[in-house]
């Protein structure tokens, strides 16, 4: 009896550290580096088409370009668990990390009461969406 609790509760602290969706996410600050083309961006869950051109480049030491407000901008960023989060561009945002593979990127971001989501191709893979 001792044993099949031992079990039981074996099986019960498992499941209790298993990952959830965000901590799947494994994301380092060199595999974000290069330059990220927007393919996708949503606005409230709405495809929008006025983001079309907006691209990431993540630099080694935390430098980023960005033309996230039509002109291009130097900033930086630091990447906090799965979260990147964005300083001397503007606006300064904090993005979350969705997912991110070889080709493809996408982040959550808010700004203004808006939820965003952007879907990034790596420059230079044909990877289809």
């Amino acid at each position: 009896m001792r044993l099949f609790l031992f079990l039981v509760l074996s099986c019960f602290f498992t499941a209790a550290c298993g990952s959830d969706k965000n901590s799947e996410v494994e994301v380092t600050a060199s595999a974000l580096d290069g330059r990220w083309e927007l393919r996708e961006a949503r606005r409230d869950n709405v495809k929008t088409e006025s983001l079309d051109g907006l691209y990431f480049d993540f630099q080694p030491g935390g430098v980023l370009y960005t033309n996230l407000m039509g002109e291009e901008q130097e900033g930086t960023y630091a990447f906090d668990d799965e979260e990147i989060v964005t300083g001397g561009v503007e606006p300064a945002l904090t993005y979350e990390v969705e997912s991110l593979d070889a080709g493809e990127l996408v982040l959550r971001s808010s700004l203004q009461g808006f939820l965003f989501q952007f879907r990034l191709r790596r420059a230079g893979t044909d990877a289809p969406l």
